[in-house]
């Protein structure tokens, strides 16, 4: 009882911080609130936009804010990208942003949304139209059901009030770290390119398969690439063992221009597999969420909750971010919830 008690309270910290985490992400892409930038990486906006669908239901407010930074800011977006990461989530997380294609189509531009608004509606199951409220209580339990539901959203089998786009988000500011991947989608475009050119950035050199992973693009697609960009002599290849070609970039050159500064006087941002960490976040949530079922033990309830948060962990520890030591397996159930929990406030909470 003490456990499942201790991980409820770890449940309501984790949701605190990681819905305030997202409010300040959002802010510094524009979402109405104090503009921050001082976090050290460059954001990511397919995978932060499908786990903020997923965790925003238990925040009405920034979800909407994030529905009219996407009227107002959508074209960043890039579908093919958000389609490939979509793929791997589950089927409520694709009913959601299906719905969200959908009402963006009307309020925004038809053509960019229409095609993932039907991968989604392809994936839809016959028994899902079923009006399960959309957003939920901190504590879990759904929202009243609205007598006057948003037709949009109903249409994908989830039951809110009317959504009205009051198109009071800013535009991108593309002046920080934080935004160098929207910086590059600027002058690259959207697509492989701009990824690419974004992991180059902040790493040493990559082998295509490497870097593909890393952005989430097939490695035909990176290879092509790479290959094309390798062609203006700005990106460069060297052989690695056997046959194993690198690319890499000259940073000095790159951020000199990038920054219209001299590289001693830039912060370089850090790569997040952003991806891979809101993979993770969500399946801490999910076993989070499922610490009051019944029929499961305390102890394969702390062995599941173990086992996701160190897949947070690790994605941070391969960041090189200034992090807290991620608890060993040898530390008791009671310190090791504690010793997370000032690893979550660390890296989540406003600093």
């Amino acid at each position: 009882m003490d456990t499942a008690m201790s991980q409820k309270t770890f449940r309501d910290l984790f949701l605190e911080n990681i819905l305030n985490f997202l409010w300040r992400q959002w802010s510094a892409l524009g979402v109405l609130g104090e503009a921050w930038t001082h976090d050290p990486w460059v954001l990511d906006p397919e995978p932060m936009l499908l786990f903020t669908l997923q965790m925003g239901r238990y925040e009405p407010r920034i979800f909407d804010e994030v529905m009219d930074w996407l009227v107002v800011n959508g074209s960043w977006i890039d579908i093919q990208r958000l389609r490939g990461i979509l793929r791997e989530k589950d089927e409520t997380t694709k009913n959601v942003t299906g719905t969200v294609a959908a009402f963006l189509m009307k309020e925004g531009n038809e053509r960019k949304w229409k095609n993932l608004a039907q991968f989604c509606a392809s994936q839809l199951p016959e028994s899902f139209g079923n009006g399960q409220p959309l957003f939920r209580e901190k504590d879990g339990k759904p929202h009243p059901i609205s007598n006057n539901p948003d037709p949009n959203f109903l249409s994908y089998g989830f039951n809110r009030p009317p959504l009205k786009v009051r198109r009071m988000t800013r535009q991108v500011p593309i002046t920080s770290h934080n935004t160098l991947r929207f910086l590059l989608r600027a002058l690259f475009g959207l697509g492989s390119r701009a990824e690419c050119l974004v992991y180059l950035l902040t790493h040493d050199g990559g082998h295509p398969s490497e870097v593909a992973k890393a952005i989430g693009i097939s490695v035909r697609a990176t290879q092509d690439a790479l290959i094309e960009l390798s062609r203006s002599g700005l990106v460069l290849t060297r052989v690695l063992g056997k046959r194993k070609i690198e690319y890499w970039i000259s940073h000095e050159r790159w951020w000199e221009f990038l920054s219209r500064a001299s590289i001693t006087e830039i912060e370089k941002p850090i790569w997040v597999n952003w991806i891979a960490l809101f993979s993770a976040l969500s399946k801490v949530w999910i076993a989070l969420s499922e610490i009051d079922k019944e029929g499961t033990s305390d102890y394969m309830r702390s062995s599941k909750l173990r086992d996701s948060l160190e897949l947070v962990g690790n994605e941070f520890a391969k960041s090189g971010l200034d992090i807290p030591a991620i608890p060993g397996t040898d530390i008791r159930p009671e310190m090791y919830e504690k010793a997370f929990e000032a690893f979550i406030i660390k890296v989540f909470g406003a600093r």
